[in-house]
């Protein structure tokens, strides 16, 4: 389902990936595939590595030559066929670089750990084996979370206080909130709703326990709202989220699957 959200990691004091989702960003989607990576100490470890040398931001000339080449592969899959017929995973930025395509979300987490155990192989001048660094290219939208409509969810994963913060709906900026320098001083950012120490996601033992913290705080955030605090500018948001894990189908104007928001 159409859900719009970004997937963040924060690591030595700064922002490293701030990934852009298209669907299914509610807890009961996204938050699950986060937890369940992250509920494997292992899999940070390689996160962690992947992200200190496997990981470029291309530039705008580079990015148009991916484009260019996912939209020849496309081309060249409809002539190799008179009965083509579009399949969601079967598009060129899928299958050449997910790490670019909108519907990849939490799964970028796996792409960059991945890259740290898996190198480019080569051979040298005498014929050795060769092993080079394979680089994922990523593109930032971290700008979306100033989009209070549409960015539905945040997930940030802080490698620094190894935490996973959960955030829906939208709040006016204030001191000391994560997205506080993120865009203009007015803009919306990401609802905070709860953190989870990554100690208290290795001890869960099942998905449930991360979704009922989420559900609580939406009923405690709906409650104070109620009250008169106006901090939240949609406090509802989250909890009938999580509650329904079930919106409206969202399609983009041109119907077909494609890159991250932001892409040529």
């Amino acid at each position: 389902m159409g859900t719009r959200h970004l997937i963040c990691v924060f690591w030595k004091g700064k922002w490293v990936v701030a990934q852009y989702g298209q669907f299914d960003g509610y807890p009961e989607g996204q938050g699950v595939k986060i937890l369940k990576f992250l509920s494997v100490a292992r899999n940070i470890e390689n996160l962690k590595a992947g992200l200190e040398n496997h990981i470029y931001e291309p530039t705008k000339e580079e990015i148009d030559a991916i484009w260019a080449e996912c939209n020849a592969w496309d081309e060249a899959r409809r002539a190799e066929t008179d009965t083509w017929q579009w399949q969601p995973d079967m598009v060129g930025v899928k299958q050449l670089y997910p790490s670019l395509a909108r519907e990849t979300s939490a799964g970028i987490l796996g792409i960059i750990a991945r890259a740290s155990q898996t190198e480019d192989g080569g051979s040298t001048e005498d014929g050795a084996e060769k092993k080079t660094a394979k680089k994922i290219p990523l593109h930032p939208e971290l700008e979306f979370a100033n989009d209070g409509l549409f960015c539905e969810w945040a997930y940030v994963i802080d490698l620094d206080n190894e935490a996973l913060e959960v955030y829906g709906g939208s709040e006016y900026k204030h001191d000391g909130h994560r997205f506080k320098g993120v865009g203009d001083e007015n803009q919306p950012v990401p609802g905070f709703v709860c953190s989870f120490k990554f100690s208290e996601i290795y001890l869960m033992k099942s998905d449930q326990e991360f979704l009922d913290k989420i559900i609580e705080v939406g009923d405690e955030r709906a409650k104070r709202d109620g009250a008169g605090d106006g901090g939240d500018m949609q406090a509802e948001e989250g909890k009938d989220d999580v509650e329904k894990g079930d919106e409206d189908e969202d399609e983009d104007e041109d119907g077909g699957a494609g890159s991250a928001k932001g892409s040529p």
